[in-house]
């Protein structure tokens, strides 16, 4: 009797024993476990190498960005296409504009006519939405009409969002002038067109802005301010899970196409230059990335959260820096290096060993790159061209490197090394000796110029043909050049 009741006694003992240290074994498991990383991707508008102190500016504008740098690892050589709507294109599909269609500035926001299709193309923010991240995107999109596609965040990955939609704003255009400016769309008539284009929704000041769906107008707020408290409340809601927060910052982009430059916050004063005030308008970026900083480090996030800063193309003509000592001309639409070499940097001090930098990268080398740092799959159905740092940034030894980047706009293609820039019409140039590219080298060339010319056209030639866009692409750009073609016919 005595050994029947210590065995009944000691099973359920035992089992509970057994159920305790797994949940011990559990617990420490989770506790060494490696927690996935948090993700914010910082991508400023229409702004060149040339104005940030960490590629050589002496503009005095970018400290924050300038520490992120000294801290982080740098890509000394970034390609992407030189206006916003390709550019952001290759930026979330990891696909050059030859595979998408997209070799023009196509802007769906103001000129409807189609968007990024979820069904052709898979975003990053939509991989690491399926893997369990939480996202979020705030700023500027342009890529789709969110009015006519009010679904298009939701079905390219965005759980939240909070962006300026970037329409003709319907509280200052509607019935018959509406009407028109909508007939004249169709006609692609750049001079009906540009005064209606004047009448924007604001971005910066009163600025209209979609969150989750919902129309919002805010007068006598600043844009950037607007979206950088959401920014803020974002992070502070979502620190206990894994997140991606995409900040594609409306700074420094001009108020409208013929207004290039707005007072901010800390400069409202009267009688700025425009020069002055663009630099005004990147200063305030920067301080909107410092705080983004300062305030992962309040939320004791900095060691799991990688930050990356980008710029989305060159600057505008119309502005200057000095870089290098000599000096800068803006180049936005032009596959020139300060039109199409851009900022690109990472920053996490406890996983990413910083003062490095990278030689070559392009735009389509961040969607692979963020998925392989977050441990997200790639999709089978969707092919990127673009080819993961990943073990670079970590610090792993013999991590491959490019051996050339890629950019192209229209009809044209650019393809470069360390040293030395092709095009596709034959032009190759020695952009150590000849940065502003002024003079093609000629035939016969320097033996190691020979070399280089052979291997970049071997690159170019194993590239596939462009493939024909998804529907007309529509921007003032895409206007004047088919008016031109048909002159020409």
């Amino acid at each position: 009797m005595g050994i029947l009741m210590r065995n009944t006694l000691t099973r359920p003992f035992a089992a509970v024993m057994i159920l305790l240290c797994l949940g011990i074994a559990a617990h420490c498991f989770a506790a060494v476990a490696p927690k996935r990383p948090n993700i914010i991707f910082l991508l400023l508008d229409n702004v060149g190498q040339e104005w940030f102190g960490c590629y050589g500016s002496e503009e005095n504008c970018t400290p924050n960005i300038d520490r992120l740098a000294a801290s982080g690892v740098r890509v000394e050589n970034c390609y992407t296409p030189p206006v916003c709507g390709p550019s952001r294109t290759v930026l979330l599909t990891g696909r050059y504009p030859h595979r998408t269609g997209f070799r023009l500035h196509h802007d769906a926001a103001l000129y409807g006519g189609g968007g990024l299709d979820p069904r052709r193309e898979i975003a990053f923010p939509r991989l690491f939405r399926d893997a369990g991240y939480i996202t979020g995107i705030t700023g500027k999109w342009q890529i789709n009409n969110l009015y006519d596609e009010p679904d298009a965040l939701r079905a390219h990955g965005f759980m939240e969002h909070l962006v300026w939609p970037g329409s003709v704003d319907v509280d200052q255009v509607r019935g018959a002038e509406l009407d028109r400016y909508w007939n004249a769309v169709r006609r692609e008539s750049v001079e009906e067109t540009l005064p209606h284009i004047q009448k924007i929704e604001s971005r910066y000041w009163d600025p209209v802005l979609l969150r989750n769906g919902k129309r919002e107008v805010h007068p006598g707020k600043f844009g950037p301010d607007v979206s950088h408290a959401f920014a803020l409340d974002f992070l502070r809601r979502h620190r206990e899970q894994p997140f991606l927060l995409y900040l594609p910052m409306v700074l420094t982009h001009g108020e409208t196409f013929t207004k290039p430059v707005v007072p901010t916050p800390v400069h409202r004063a009267a009688g700025r230059s425009e020069q002055e005030m663009f630099a005004d308008m990147l200063r305030y970026a920067d301080r909107l990335v410092g705080d983004i900083v300062a305030e992962v480090e309040r939320l004791d996030l900095r060691g799991n959260t990688l930050i990356f800063v980008a710029s989305d193309n060159g600057t505008e003509s119309r502005f200057k820096a000095r870089r290098n000592g000599r000096v800068v001309q803006g180049a936005l639409y032009q596959l020139s290096e300060p039109g199409g070499n851009v900022v690109l940097l990472a920053n996490c001090p406890k996983q990413i060993p910083g003062g490095r930098t990278i030689p070559l990268a392009d735009f389509t080398d961040i969607y692979p790159t963020l998925c392989d740092l977050a441990g997200v799959p790639l999709s089978r159905e969707h092919r990127v061209d673009g080819h993961s740092f990943a073990d670079f940034l970590r610090g792993r030894p013999g991590a491959a490197k490019r051996d050339w980047i890629l950019n192209e706009y229209h009809d044209t293609r650019v393809i470069r090394d360390t040293r030395y820039k092709l095009y596709s019409d034959g032009r190759l140039f020695d952009l150590q000796n000849d940065p502003d590219e002024r003079t093609p080298l000629n035939t016969p060339e320097a033996p190691d110029a020979s070399a280089a010319r052979r291997r970049l056209q071997m690159a170019l030639d194993a590239l596939p043909p462009d493939t024909p866009p998804p529907f007309l692409l529509r921007s003032q750009s895409g206007f004047k050049l088919r008016n031109e073609a048909r002159a020409k016919d």
